[in-house]
């Protein structure tokens, strides 16, 4: 893409050749009719806060974030956004294309502008709504149409990185931070042009991320779980939202063969430092056919992390974690294009030892806040590439679905059941198994 002159190219597409990309009528992850909407107390950081996770997971979720001094920086510039997520709307209806193609490019022109990564549009499905705020009170779907915007969170500095060190978290607050000045002027504008709009960051969101960044036609739900991979950034973004009540032409979801790529690739598995990733087959959550990763352990380690800020490890050693060479670019354009190779292209990435750090990159300082005094910490996470590593015998992993969410207004600690959840996933794991060989046995 960037041997080439953009001059010619409409700024609605963007920096990256998405429109080259596959697209289908629905999300390569399958979606059941019957999703259910669960509170903003299902966060399981919000959980770790409230002692879900146990004590010390309690005592470090306030700090994991406020321990650097770097990410506290970025945090404090989200968080003066607060007050322009919402806002006033224009009495008067500006004169608008009718058309709602040109319409939806217009703000894809604008986030792109704003320096956006990747953008798209959506209708939201009322099971992408929270059904309650942090104070237990009921949130009503109040738009119809949604802006995504992805954000970068730098590829350079994660070369540098091993995932889990003292500039972890920071990459995240890049992302947060860019994401949150975009969808908080690009809702004002909306709400200037006489229409309800309102910004969805990670500092405050009424909408879940995910299946919007699906609908949207900017990625594909990944073996990690709970990650989507675009095909030109991979898993290295965070995502932002707008929503409003003004009428966009909508994209449609995209298939890259990640569905694939991802069943033969166990990379991020095998590199996990919580042990938080499946090495299995999907399981059906909440309506969600997907890898499901045992997000209390994932969480627990990201706030815990006492040799760096959380924990981005998975997405520092994925395949679709490349920027900068042709070869990376053929690499992509034949896992897209030849299935066969897409094993064989998992495998390669280990061979040319993609994952290690780049300690040329390395610009942070390794600095942690104790005690209102900024120090050198005590450690710092050096982890390389695992070579050779195989799936486990067996894997032990939680699953906290639907029901077994704490009520919406609740403030004092329940306790994740860990052995109830080994026994949901174990469950979820052999039904959705039998259901596949059932499926294969009607094919024949």
């Amino acid at each position: 893409m960037h041997l080439f002159s953009r001059r010619n190219r409409a700024p609605h597409l963007g920096k990256y050749p998405m429109e080259k990309i596959k697209r289908v009528p629905k999300t390569t992850t399958y979606i059941s009719d019957d999703v259910p909407r669960v509170p903003k107390r299902a966060n399981f950081f919000n959980r770790a806060m409230l002692g879900d996770l146990g004590p010390k997971a309690k005592r470090e979720r306030p700090r994991f974030v406020n321990k650097i001094p770097f990410a506290r920086a970025m945090g404090k510039m989200c968080g003066k956004h607060l007050p322009m997520h919402g806002g006033e709307v224009l009495d008067t209806k500006a004169p608008l294309p009718d058309d709602l193609t040109e319409r939806a490019n217009h703000f894809k022109s604008l986030c792109y502008f704003l320096n956006a990564d990747v953008v798209g549009t959506c209708e939201v499905p009322d099971h992408a709504w929270y059904s309650h705020d942090e104070q237990g009170n009921e949130i009503k779907p109040y738009h119809k149409y949604a802006i995504v915007v992805l954000v970068d969170q730098g590829f350079d500095t994660l070369d540098a990185a091993s995932g889990d060190d003292w500039i972890s978290n920071a990459q995240s607050f890049r992302g947060y931070m860019w994401g949150s000045n975009i969808a908080c002027t690009v809702a004002e504008y909306i709400r200037q042009l006489g229409y309800s709009a309102r910004a969805h960051t990670n500092f405050d969101s009424d909408v879940l991320h995910i299946p919007l960044v699906m609908l949207a036609g900017l990625g594909e739900l990944s073996r990690i779980g709970e990650v989507v991979l675009n095909p030109f950034i991979g898993p290295r973004f965070k995502s932002t939202v707008i929503t409003t009540d003004m009428p966009l032409a909508a994209d449609q979801p995209i298939d890259f063969g990640l569905q694939d790529f991802c069943s033969k690739c166990m990379k991020c598995a095998v590199e996990c430092p919580a042990n938080a990733i499946s090495f299995g087959d999907k399981v059906m959550f909440n309506g969600y056919e997907m890898w499901k990763p045992d997000v209390a352990k994932c969480t627990a380690y990201r706030v815990t992390n006492s040799k760096g800020g959380g924990c981005g490890r998975c997405m520092k050693m994925c395949p679709f974690n490349k920027e900068g060479l042709l070869a990376h670019r053929i690499a992509l354009w034949a896992a897209i294009k030849i299935p066969v190779l897409r094993g064989l292209l998992a495998r390669m990435d280990d061979w040319f030892g993609y994952g290690k750090r780049n300690e040329k990159k390395k610009w942070w300082w390794d600095l942690e806040v104790v005690d209102k005094k900024i120090t050198v910490p005590d450690a710092v996470n050096k982890r390389d590439l695992t070579k050779g590593a195989k799936a486990p015998t067996e894997q032990r992993l939680g699953l906290y679905p639907a029901d077994t969410i704490p009520a919406a207004d609740r403030k004092e600690a329940q306790a994740v059941d860990r052995k109830e959840g080994i026994r949901r996933y174990d469950q979820a794991l052999a039904e959705n198994v039998a259901r596949r060989a059932q499926e294969k046995a009607q094919v024949k």
